[in-house]
C-alpha cells in the first residue's frame, strides 16, 4: 500500500477564501479528513499535515510529505472569485511536473467532475510553493468557489460522493504509474517561509495567496494590467493596486492623475476618505491594499466591520491614528514605494 500525505489548505490565522459566512480552510480540512479516512481502511499509511484549525507554513507542508517518503501529495483547497458567477473545479500541478504526475492528477481531475457536478475547469500548471518543494507526484485541488452559492451547495450536498471519488482517484492514479515515479531534479530545495501573523501583529510579506491571486486576476481584468497570477503581494502586485486606486479616482472625481503607480502629492490631494458603510471600488482598492500588506479582509466592495478591524490593525501597527477611517496619511502609508 501507498504512503499519501493530505494537505488541508490554509488554516489557523489564514482561513483562504471567505464566503457566505464560510472558511475555506474549513472546508478543506473536512474534505482532506474525509478522503484520508477513506484511504485509511483500505490499508493505506495516510499523513495529514493537519487535523486541526491551526498555521502550517507552506515549506513544512512539504517537508511533511518529503520526511516521510510520500508516494503521492495532495493539497485540499476552495476558490473564490470576486465575481459570484465563476464556478467549477480544477487541478493543478507543477510547472515542470512530470508525465506521471500529469496522469494521476487528470484522473483526479476526472472523478471530481463526475462525483462534484460542477463545471470542469480542467488541469492547469502552476509554481504554488507545495507544487514545487514537494519530492514526489504532487496535486493542488480545488473543489468549486466558495463564492459561487452553488457550488457550495454541490459541496455540500455531493460531500460523500467527492470525498470517495477524490480517494478513487488516488488510488487509481497510484496504479497507473506505480509509486515512488520521481519528479525532474530541479525542484527547489525547501526555504521556510515567515509565518502569517494576525492582522494585530506586525504584517508579513505575503497575505493569503489565494486571495492575492484573486485580487491579481482582477487587477488584469478590470484595470488592465498584465500580473503573473502567482497570489504573492510583490511590488508589481501593489503598484498594480495603487494604480487602480488612481484610476478609481480619475473615474469617480475627474481628479485627472497620471495613473503611474506612485502615490505623489497630486494623488495624496486628490484622496477621499473611505469609511465603515461605503461600498464601490473604491472600497475594494483599499481591502486589496489592505490584503496585499498582511492585513487580510475579504475584497467584496463593502466596508464592514472586518474590513474596518483590519484598517484599524494596519493603523495601529503603522503608528497612525486607529480611528478606522481610511485617509491620506492611511492610504500613503498603505502605497508606499517599498
Amino acid at each position: 500500500m501507498a504512503t499519501i500525505v493530505l494537505d488541508a489548505g490554509h488554516g489557523g490565522t489564514d482561513p483562504g477564501s471567505v464566503h457566505f459566512g464560510r472558511r475555506e480552510s474549513d472546508d478543506n480540512l473536512r474534505m482532506a479528513l474525509a478522503v484520508g479516512n477513506i484511504l485509511r481502511a483500505r490499508g493505506h499509511n495516510v499523513i495529514q499535515t493537519r487535523t486541526t484549525d491551526i498555521f502550517v507554513p507552506l515549506a513544512e507542508r512539504a517537508n511533511i510529505a518529503n520526511r516521510a517518503r510520500a508516494d503521492q501529495f495532495v493539497s485540499f483547497h476552495r476558490n473564490g472569485a470576486y465575481v459570484a458567477t465563476a464556478n467549477g473545479v480544477e487541478n493543478w500541478i507543477h510547472t515542470n511536473a512530470d508525465a506521471c504526475t500529469t496522469t494521476r492528477a487528470q484522473i483526479v481531475q476526472n472523478r471530481m467532475v463526475e462525483s462534484s457536478g460542477m463545471r470542469n475547469r480542467g488541469l492547469h500548471r502552476g509554481n504554488f510553493a507545495v507544487l514545487r518543494l514537494t519530492n514526489m507526484p504532487a496535486m493542488l485541488i480545488e473543489l468549486g468557489f466558495m463564492s459561487n452559492p452553488e457550488d457550495n451547495r454541490l459541496f455540500d450536498a455531493n460531500f460523500n460522493a467527492n470525498a470517495t471519488a477524490i480517494a478513487n482517484g488516488i488510488e487509481e492514479g497510484l496504479r497507473a504509474c506505480g509509486p515512488n515515479t520521481p519528479i525532474p531534479p530541479t525542484v527547489t530545495p525547501p526555504v521556510t517561509p515567515p509565518p502569517i501573523t494576525p492582522p494585530t501583529q506586525q504584517r508579513p510579506l505575503f497575505g493569503p495567496s489565494d486571495m492575492i491571486r484573486e485580487i491579481q486576476r482582477t487587477l488584469n481584468s478590470r484595470y488592465g494590467q498584465t500580473l503573473t497570477v502567482d497570489g504573492i503581494a510583490g511590488p508589481l502586485t501593489r503598484r498594480a493596486i495603487t494604480r487602480a486606486y488612481q484610476a478609481e479616482l480619475n473615474r469617480m472625481f475627474n481628479a485627472g492623475l497620471v495613473v503611474d503607480g506612485v502615490f505623489g502629492p497630486l494623488t495624496r490631494a486628490a484622496t477621499r476618505l473611505v469609511r465603515r458603510g461605503d461600498r464601490g471600488n473604491l472600497v475594494w482598492v483599499l481591502q486589496a491594499a489592505l490584503t496585499a500588506r498582511g492585513f487580510p479582509t475579504t475584497p467584496d466592495g463593502i466596508f464592514g466591520p472586518l474590513t474596518e478591524a483590519s484598517v484599524r490593525a494596519f493603523q495601529s501597527a503603522n503608528r497612525l491614528s486607529a480611528d478606522g477611517i481610511a485617509g491620506p496619511i492611511t492610504f500613503g502609508a498603505l502605497f508606499r514605494g517599498d
